[in-house]
């Protein structure tokens, strides 16, 4: 009997919490104004948020590759997992080459 892995499910979970981490971190930049807030505690909590978002990034990238390997169940949770690290990752790379 084969053994229920659930890695596509915290892929998923995962990748939502990196799309909310920056978003929350695309906020704060958009909020910061230099001549009334800390820029010293801006850059600590972008970088705490930056580390984390990266953090979770990369451990949802190898849970889709063990959930790949795993031959889960093609859900829309495996689907978003397979399909939305690639995009997002060449958004990442693409934005900051267009400004």
């Amino acid at each position: 009997m084969k053994k229920e892995t659930n890695y596509r499910s915290w892929s998923f979970r995962l990748l939502i919490y990196v799309l909310l981490l920056n978003l929350l971190a695309m906020y704060l930049t958009i909020q910061f104004i230099p001549f009334i807030h800390d820029e010293e505690r801006f850059l600590t909590r972008m970088l705490i948020l930056s580390g984390l978002a990266m953090l979770l990034f990369i451990t949802g990238v190898i849970l889709t590759i063990f959930s790949v390997r795993n031959k889960e169940k093609k859900d829309y949770k495996y689907k978003v997992s397979v399909y939305g690290y690639p995009i997002f990752f060449l958004i990442s790379i693409i934005v900051p080459i267009l400004l």
